[in-house]
């Protein structure tokens, strides 16, 4: 009886343990298409002339940002178009275990928009890890969150009828490494009288080389017809938007987690 009793009380400790550890790393990833509001504590509003009137600065400590609520001018013009290939803004932020990254635009993502006789994509995100400009991938056009280590070669320009901006926004090959998470979706405003879009990705660390404390980031996201083109320089600080650091033990439960959830992206791997 006083084996089956310290047998049952060892097993309910466990499974204690393991429910702990696997709140720990659900509360550690912020929830689907809630890191523009509940990560970066941004809330979107406009005026009653349908202009943006919120801060875009977030209120995470640590997030860095940048908002370019204009679309770019190549070669001294305005490209063609207008509002809806707006990119808004761009964030970033990261703690011990996933980046987080989140675009504003005025581009219906991941669906694109039909203009001109040719179907417009969003880009795929690039990043920058200190080895070049485009050195990892993540799939936006197709939805599926597909992160790639990349070369330059790797990238081409979607839209090759338009021309407001140089260089690739889409990319196809590269090393598969593994899947992030994207969501993307409709956040029910209108601006200057096109839709608000925001695509959100949680991607690990561990598919990111280069991404100790104090190493620098670059993102870049533009579309498939390269009207708008956002670029962000971030820095890794390992710690969550509160500016807390976990504790050595969160960590060991949160790497169990972890270790379980790497075979899952192997097993979903293209």
């Amino acid at each position: 009886m006083r084996r089956v009793l310290i047998l049952s009380v060892g097993v309910l400790l466990l499974l204690s343990a393991v429910r702990v550890g696997v709140l720990l790393l659900l509360s550690a990833v912020p929830a689907g298409a809630a890191l523009l509001s509940d990560w970066f504590g941004v809330e979107l509003a406009v005026d009653r002339f349908g202009d943006f009137n919120h801060d875009w600065a977030p209120e995470s400590e640590t997030a860095e940002y940048f908002a370019d609520d204009n679309w770019s001018t190549h070669l001294g013009r305005r490209p063609y178009g207008g509002e809806q290939f707006d990119i808004e803004a761009m964030y970033f932020d990261d703690d011990a275990y996933n980046a987080y990254i989140v675009v504003v635009t005025s581009l219906p993502v991941p669906d694109g928009i039909e203009f001109l006789g040719e179907h417009v994509v969003p880009g795929d995100l690039a990043i920058d890890l200190g080895g070049g400009t485009y050195d990892v991938g993540v799939d936006i056009d197709g939805g599926t969150g597909e992160v790639a280590d990349t070369e330059e070669s790797d990238w081409y320009q979607a839209n090759t009828h338009f021309v407001a901006e140089t260089g690739p926004s889409n990319f196809a090959g590269g090393v598969p490494l593994g899947a992030a998470s994207v969501e993307c979706y409709d956040y029910g405003l209108m601006e200057n009288g096109f839709g608000t879009y925001v695509f959100e990705v949680t991607i690990s660390k561990s598919l990111l080389t280069n991404s100790g404390i104090g190493e620098g980031i670059g993102l870049e996201w533009t579309l498939g017809c390269r009207n708008d083109l956002i670029s962000l320089n971030g820095t890794f600080d390992g710690i969550d938007g509160a500016g807390v650091v976990p504790e050595p033990g969160t960590l060991l439960l949160l790497g169990t987690g972890i270790v379980g959830m790497v075979g899952v992206v192997r097993r979903r791997r293209k």
